[in-house]
């Protein structure tokens, strides 16, 4: 991403900014989801937004980076578990390795994609086994887990609601995921949020250069829906797609907050 990184030039000195003015003070994050859903009025609205949780968002800045910014968070469970039912659909990237590093794991991915019903039988009975011992949060590293942890750029808990803030510049939003190339970035967010949110309500807003971006970016969305939820029927995945609430643009955000022209760094040697 070099110097026009845009976690470094966008996503962290906007959010530090608001969040420093209005860490108790909600009424920006009820406006930034507004701008958001006006791009895209078919998604389902947040009802019940709450107040930011404290233990989730620190007031110090560099306590953010892990909570904030950066948020680990799992795959979502039932995507790695129709992975695991459904070897024929991934695409292998190393059929030597099978993209693991130990013996053991190798060992038990051959089996996976073995032509050898028996063999393949045992490794889905042992890997879904595993997946439900274990959990999602337990999958890293793991032979049986094909989609891995994601790094949220902005994750914004509420005491009734969970955002997720997917902030690009000169990037654009991955099409794909390494081992089901229909699978993409966004929607994979999407239903991670969803998990993540554990009954609150959850969605995720594109923040943006400009509008033609964010047009851009939802309507590839919208034509990878399909395919980014081979796990899921109609009705579910209708309703997974109401959580992609639309995008703000970065210049939006500092006219309508009134923040300082320095939260738009050209450059990380600006900062």
């Amino acid at each position: 991403m070099g110097k026009k990184d845009s976690s470094k030039t966008r996503v962290r000195p906007i959010f530090n900014e608001l969040l420093d003015r209005w860490t108790s003070e909600v009424g920006w994050l009820d406006a930034l989801y507004d701008m958001a859903h006006a791009t895209r009025p078919a998604a389902s609205p947040l009802s019940a937004r709450g107040r930011l949780v404290a233990s989730e968002t620190p007031g110090e800045r560099h306590l953010r980076m892990g909570n904030v910014f950066e948020r680990t968070v799992a795959p979502p469970a039932a995507f790695l578990k129709w992975l695991l039912e459904h070897p024929e659909q991934m695409q292998i990237p190393d059929r030597e390795t099978f993209g693991a590093s130990s013996p053991d794991a190798q060992a038990w991915r051959r089996k996976l994609f073995s032509g050898d019903s028996l063999l393949r039988a045992d490794a889905i009975r042992v890997g879904t086994a595993a997946l439900s011992a274990r959990g999602a949060e337990g999958s890293r590293h793991q032979w049986w887990a094909f989609e891995g942890f994601t790094h949220i750029d902005c994750c914004l808990v509420t005491d009734s609601s969970v955002l997720f803030v997917e902030g690009k510049r000169t990037e654009t939003v991955s099409p794909s995921t390494r081992w089901f190339l229909k699978r993409s970035q966004i929607w994979r967010n999407v239903e991670a949020a969803q998990q993540f949110a554990r009954g609150k309500q959850s969605g995720v807003i594109l923040a943006v250069e400009d509008a033609e971006a964010g047009r851009a970016a939802l309507a590839e969305a919208d034509a990878a829906l399909q395919g980014s939820y081979p796990h899921l029927n109609e009705p579910a995945r209708a309703a997974l797609a109401g959580h992609l609430l639309g995008f703000v643009t970065w210049p939006e955000i500092i006219e309508r907050f009134s923040l300082p022209t320095t939260c738009l760094p050209d450059t990380t040697d600006d900062l």
